[in-house]
């Protein structure tokens, strides 16, 4: 058999480099899930894709200029494309927002409004009123566009990432919030298409009895091959299936490759629920792999829905590893949809990972070179020998 690190670095290899960015509903997106399903099938594992119509957004670029004076401008991610010009109308509160007349107006976002990230309307995870204020006077109003400012100086933090959002979006960094001040007009183009796509989720499953449950997500942002997020989620399970066929095990592995992380609405892991969550006393335990094998990391381990005696068994296990650590649970990610139907569940990622969230993740900069496969091989050895203690 071949061995585990190369097995993990054909994997990455495979979807990072010759495939690349795997945006849900992309033609990349379909050559991975297509790559994943063929190596699950190669091992004997029975093969589903889950199939749900979503959109496969092409974005070939922006431009923006302020009183005649060219601004770097990015489209927000799935925005509808524009060629429009009017008045700026610059807001920072919410009480601003809702006082502005924005009727054939370009409207600039920035301070208050723009301090995170805003939920998609159609998120049912976690959606703050004040999020959903935001987009119902946006839309109610219906500017000619919206303009937000980051709230990083250099980088183009997207405020609004929603394909349902009916008003054109532009995003620019927060160095240029002085270029739209006290500004009079603004022309702005988005060279932008939202095209109907259908994508799939990625379930395999082994052998009889309760459900040993194994996920990750497939899909990435459009513009990043993804290495950290989340190809070596991926590249993990297929190499621990290739371990774990040859394992005699009283289980059913299933093998979830989720398809929507990273997409507006989730809609893989919506699927998923609906279709396949419907039974959680089939399970037995799942753990989800998401930005495992950061370099100058370790791998930490987090646990959900767990009972005191299935903790302490788990802790006692996991001790004897030098560079797996516990960590505080975390409301965010795959494992979530386990927890939240009673499944006792765990979260594998790197411990440093929220280092590289703001600059690295979800560009370019996630690639393989801040992989390190030696602990990506030990995670996977460790999952090995995890999934033979809960046997």
């Amino acid at each position: 058999m071949k061995s585990i690190k190369k097995s993990v670095a054909g994997h990455m290899e495979k979807l990072c480099q010759e495939i690349g960015p795997r945006a849900t509903g992309s033609a990349g997106n379909k050559l991975a899930v297509d790559y994943a399903a063929e190596k699950f099938r190669s091992l004997g594992f029975d093969v589903q894709l889950q199939e749900f119509p979503c959109m496969n957004w092409q974005n070939d670029g922006a431009e923006l200029f302020v009183d005649g004076q060219a601004v770097e401008v990015e489209a927000a991610e799935y925005a509808m494309p524009c060629d429009v010009s009017g008045e700026l109308i610059c807001v920072q509160t919410i009480q601003e927002l809702q006082t502005a007349d924005l009727t054939n107006k370009i409207c600039v976002m920035y301070g208050d409004l723009c301090k995170e990230p805003i939920m998609p309307k159609s998120m049912v995870f976690w959606n703050p009123e004040e999020h959903q204020a935001i987009i119902r006077e946006l839309e109610q109003k219906q500017p000619l566009a919206v303009i937000t400012v980051s709230f990083l100086e250099e980088v183009a933090v997207p405020i609004i990432q929603d394909g349902d959002f009916t008003v054109p979006c532009g995003t620019v960094k927060g160095k240029f919030l002085p270029s739209l001040i006290n500004k009079k007009n603004a022309a702005l183009r988005l060279f932008t298409e939202r095209r109907a796509a259908v994508a799939a989720n990625v379930i395999a499953t082994y052998g009889q009895g309760k459900k040993l449950a194994y996920s990750a997500h497939i899909d990435t942002k459009p513009t990043t091959p993804g290495a950290l997020d989340n190809g070596t989620g991926v590249a993990t399970l297929l190499t621990l299936a290739e371990q774990l066929v040859e394992t005699k095990l009283n289980h059913q592995l299933e093998f979830v490759l989720f398809n929507g992380e990273d997409y507006y609405s989730m809609p893989g892991e919506m699927t998923f629920m609906a279709q396949s969550l419907n039974q959680p006393e089939e399970y037995e335990f799942a753990i989800n792999v998401d930005g495992a094998g950061m370099q100058n990391s370790s791998t930490s381990y987090s646990l959900y829905e767990c009972s005191e005696q299935l903790t302490a068994q788990l802790d006692t296990f996991s001790n004897a590893y030098p560079t797996v650590e516990k960590v505080e649970p975390w409301p965010m990610g795959d494992h979530m949809l386990f927890a939240g139907a009673g499944i006792p569940a765990a979260a594998i990622t790197s411990t440093q990972i929220y280092l590289l969230m703001e600059a690295v993740m979800h560009t370019p900069k996630d690639n393989l070179s801040i992989v390190d496969f030696q602990r990506l091989e030990e995670t996977v050895q460790y999952l090995v020998e995890l999934t033979k203690s809960l046997n």
